[in-house]
């Protein structure tokens, strides 16, 4: 066991030691300040003012100005790392720090002289970009050291360091260094691309010859390379001169950068999921860039292929994500009333497109896909071709993977009593054909017939369909424009509402919202990313992520390759990337219910830099925080706006935020709001004031005076009364408060207790809390991990990668953008998948840090069928989350989850103790009776 505990805490103990390493060289300066002049040191870049003497002139400037002199613990500090910065400071190297994943490394580089200084901080399997940028600067000072002119070695670096930079040397021959070109510097430039050359075109006009116009077109519509170009033009219309209008003409001239958007960056991420190369080929250049060429090539010899079903799922779910619900058919009228199970395609056109199948089978049409003219029998039931043709078009999806191939039993069912066996060759068999429509071995997931051929008694057994107790899905045939996304909004007499989006390419059906931000593999390099964002321009403001190595993952005495699962005893566990995620039970016959690192259940509240309250410091400490990373009391409690961190002409207000990248400094838990803001020009969600009215904006809610209550719309059908405590251990002033924050009401009061985790859903805390009454009483549900109450709805634990999350947050530059890895974000977008308007989405981090979900129904009584319908959403949401459907993986930070686990169960309101199996029996029936 001691093996299996070093296992799930050995990332947190890394991630202590790099944070602590981190704070020391960084943070420590800070420690000793405060107010304005602690703000201000916080946001000190170690990394820029090793790179850059001026930022380090900036820096002393700044602090000046805000931090008393008589702070000598503090400027002691500050002198130190200035100086330790200066020295060395011309080491190539220091421009490849902001490149390194870890903070160790990265703080490390920042006082480094030479690569040996990094030895003990920075390994090169983590680090691949960061030792790439290395190697290229150290190979560029090698080449360019021989150049003797300032001006042009400095030139000659900064082509060296970025090959094929567009029209470097026309700017290296503008100052003159054309006759000192390094034979090695040549090589790189003639080996890049050149840019789009016909960009140029207009400046031919200034051509001062016939002989130099007529050069200059042929040119820039043939050149192979930048070099041809210059070579060209030199020969033809003299050398370079900036001033003659030819040459300021093409050195003025904004190189264009068109924005490249695969032709369908949702299926693209599923190439990766190809298990032989050469699919993985085809599916690369099909939704890239060449769909007509590719595409009938890989249908043809992938998607058939029962070695590819990951993929073929993938594409599915990128065209057509299961979703819970079936009604308003008029011929497959047997798939009505199944408000929760899953479909790929239930519509009326789908619906149609059944009727003309059978129809067309009934008269002898061939069977399409199956790759011989097979016929219909005559004497086969219309019942059964009609149940074919339905499953055919409607797509039902089994549970565990969202598959929609048939059950191989039912196929040969099918073809023993449907086919005309009279005209196929006797090479084919009910055998070699259903395996082009079944999984390949028996008790792989599938779809059957048989629960389709009778019609469904879902709604008998939720007891009837008064409105009240229905579920609806509004976003479900998507009543918005085609340019915008159908969002469900549970607290809004609409429920629903239409959001500008961006499709993610010509031939995606995939929409993301604006403003939020999208993965797109990149093609030059298995593994590597570039994060773009939706804008009312459509994808920009493109970043390029450091490259990941798909590491397998050392376990105990063996290697586990990448995307992998396996068991550590009893527990479930995933390879990602290098990083280990298991469950966490006990593997033993009766667990106790406890806390990480055996923490006591005491109940004194800490806050950490991330902005995640913990009930203890020692739970705080098991995550791996150090001490001073964390502040005591409640993180609600703390407020944000004192001293205040804003300037005079500004307004501070509380504005809540969990930063998910470890390295993410500051959490910052406030806004800044001018006070001369224009309200016509104010972007930003609503807010809500104390008196329960909206305001369109902070900046609404500043001019005219109130106070702020939470941000978010005002929200309906939620308790205005409060004190309440919610299941992240904070404090709010009621539920709405609560909800608008995404989190779920724990118990009325203050928080006083922390629970316990342990498999059984009951109360925790004893007497210390009184939990609300549950609706109903008798309900699948979950007491969530630290909390006191337990809940009634769908519940999951989810995983996720820190190391793509700080990839993410590294190549952020605005303020505003790092808030795309925060829990509010990932929750936000979470809540996104679910589609049923009863449902809702909430969540928090837990004690273990991971995160918790709960789709929880926003009626206040609700219905069987509508907390089945939550209990259906998670799961579906789970599924989606391991099979890393393109719905996931293709959103920011979505795609940073790596596995989800059903946490939901039977909940009981006693306490006295209940065998296992007896719980288990009863979950196993009451599944049974609502599934």
């Amino acid at each position: 066991m001691w093996v299996q505990k070093f296992i799930y805490l050995c990332p947190w103990i890394l991630f202590g030691i790099f944070n602590l390493s981190y704070s020391l060289q960084e943070m420590s300066c800070c420690s000793a300040a405060e107010g304005p002049c602690r703000n201000a040191c916080s946001e000190i870049s170690l990394v820029a003012i090793g790179a850059d003497s001026e930022a380090r002139e900036n820096v002393s400037s700044r602090l000046t100005e805000l931090c008393s002199h008589e702070m000598t613990e503090f400027w002691a500090c500050v002198n130190s790392t200035l100086t330790e910065a200066e020295n060395n400071g011309d080491w190539v190297g220091r421009s490849c720090c902001h490149l390194a994943q870890y903070p160790l490394c990265q703080s490390s580089c920042a006082l480094a002289g030479s690569r040996m200084h990094l030895e003990n901080s920075c390994r090169p399997s983590d680090e691949l970009e960061f030792y790439s940028c290395l190697e290229r600067r150290e190979e560029g000072e090698s080449c360019c050291s021989n150049v003797s002119n300032t001006t042009c070695r400095s030139v000659c670096r900064d082509l060296f360091h970025k090959p094929g930079k567009q029209f470097s040397l026309k700017l290296y021959s503008s100052k003159g260094c054309f006759h000192q070109v390094p034979k090695c510097l040549k090589t790189v430039a003639e080996s890049a691309n050149p840019e789009n050359p016909k960009q140029y075109l207009n400046c031919c006009k200034e051509a001062s010859t016939p002989g130099c116009l007529d050069a200059c077109r042929k040119v820039l519509f043939s050149a192979s390379s930048i070099r041809d170009i210059l070579d060209t033009l030199e020969e033809k219309c003299g050398p370079v001169k900036p001033h003659t209008p030819l040459w300021s003409c093409i050195l003025q001239t904004t190189p264009i950068k068109p924005s490249r958007v695969p032709l369908d960056i949702g299926k693209l991420t599923c190439c990766s999921r190809a298990t032989s190369t050469n699919c993985q080929s085809l599916c690369w250049k099909a939704f890239q860039a060449d769909w007509e060429v590719a595409w009938s090539q890989m249908e043809t010899e992938c998607l058939s292929s029962a070695n590819e079903a990951d993929l073929r799922r993938c594409i599915d779910d990128s065209e057509e994500p299961c979703e819970i619900g079936c009604t308003g058919l008029s011929y497959c009228t047997k798939f009505n009333n199944r408000p929760v199970n899953l479909f790929r395609s239930c519509s009326k056109s789908a619906d149609d497109a059944a009727r003309w199948e059978a129809d067309h089978w009934a008269r002898g049409g061939v069977i399409r896909g199956l790759g011989v003219p097979v016929r219909a029998d005559p004497s086969c039931p219309l019942e059964s071709l009609r149940a074919a043709a339905c499953v055919l078009q409607l797509r039902p999806c089994e549970n565990r993977v969202h598959e929609t191939q048939l059950c191989r039993e039912d196929c040969l069912e099918l073809m023993a009593n449907c086919v005309d066996w009279t005209a196929i060759g006797r090479t084919h068999t009910a055998a070699s054909l259903c395996a082009k429509l079944s999984p390949p071995r028996p008790g792989m997931p599938c779809v059957s017939l048989r629960p389709f051929m009778e019609d469904a008694q879902e709604l008998e057994v939720f007891g009837g369909i008064l409105p009240s107790a229905d579920v609806s899905t509004p976003c479900k045939r998507n009543p918005c424009p085609d340019d915008q996304i159908c969002v469900i909004t549970p607290n809004d007499s609409k429920l629903y509402r239409c959001v500008a989006s961006c499709t993610l390419g010509e031939m995606s059906r995939l929409l993301v919202p604006l403003n939020s931000w999208v993965q797109i593999p990149r093609i030059d390099q298995q593994g590597c990313h570039r994060v773009c964002q939706c804008t009312s321009n459509g994808l920009e403001k493109c970043k390029t992520l450091n490259c990941y190595n798909p590491n397998s993952c050392w376990v105990q005495d063996r290697f586990v390759a990448h995307r992998t699962n396996f068991f550590l005893d009893c527990n479930p566990c995933h390879c990602f990337e290098g990083e280990v995620t298991c469950s966490r039970k006990t593997c033993t016959e009766l667990r106790v219910p406890s806390l990480p690192c055996d923490c006591p259940a005491h109940y004194v509240p800490v806050c950490s830099r991330l902005g995640v309250t913990y009930a203890s410091a020692c739970l705080a400490k098991c995550t791996g925080l150090s001490s001073t990373e964390i502040q005591f009391g409640s993180c609600s409690s703390i407020d944000p706006c004192q001293p205040n961190p804003c300037k005079t002409n500004e307004r501070c207000l509380r504005k809540p935020r969990v930063c998910l990248s470890p390295i993410h400094k500051p959490c910052r838990q406030y806004e800044c709001v001018p006070m001369d803001c224009d309200l016509r020009s104010a972007d930003g969600d609503p807010v809500c004031d104390r008196d329960n009215r909206q305001h369109n904006s902070s900046c609404a809610l500043v001019k005219s005076g109130a106070i702020l209550a939470y941000h978010g719309p005002c929200l309906r059908g939620c308790s205005l009364r409060g004190p309440i405590c919610a299941v992240n251990g904070e404090v709010y002033s009621s539920e709405c408060a609560a909800w608008a924050d995404r989190t779920i009401v724990d118990y009325v009061g203050t928080c006083v207790a922390v629970g316990v985790i342990g498999d059984r859903n009951i109360p925790r805390c004893g007497d210390n809390v009184k939990c609300p009454r549950l609706n109903p009483t008798n309900c699948i549900g979950v007491t969530p991990p630290g909390s006191c109450c337990p809940v009634c709805g769908g519940a999951a634990r989810i995983f996720y990668s820190k190391k793509q999350l700080d990839r993410i947050y590294y190549m952020m530059e605005e303020e505003a953008d790092k808030d795309a890895v925060t829990l509010d974000k990932l929750l936000l977008a979470l809540g996104r998948q679910i589609q049923v308007a009863q449902c809702s989405l909430r969540g928090h981090v837990t004690p273990e840090n991971d995160i918790f979900v709960i789709v929880q129904s926003t009626v206040k009584e609700p219905s069987a069928l509508q907390l089945r319908a939550c209990i259906a959403e998670t799961e579906k949401l789970i599924v989606r989350i391991t099979e890393r459907s393109s719905k996931v993986v293709a959103e920011v930070p979505l795609g940073s989850l790596t596995r989800a686990e059903i946490a939901h169960g039977h909940v009981s309101t006693a306490t006295s103790p209940i065998s296992s199996l007896a719980i288990t029996i009863l979950f196993y029936v009451t599944i049974k009776f609502v599934a």
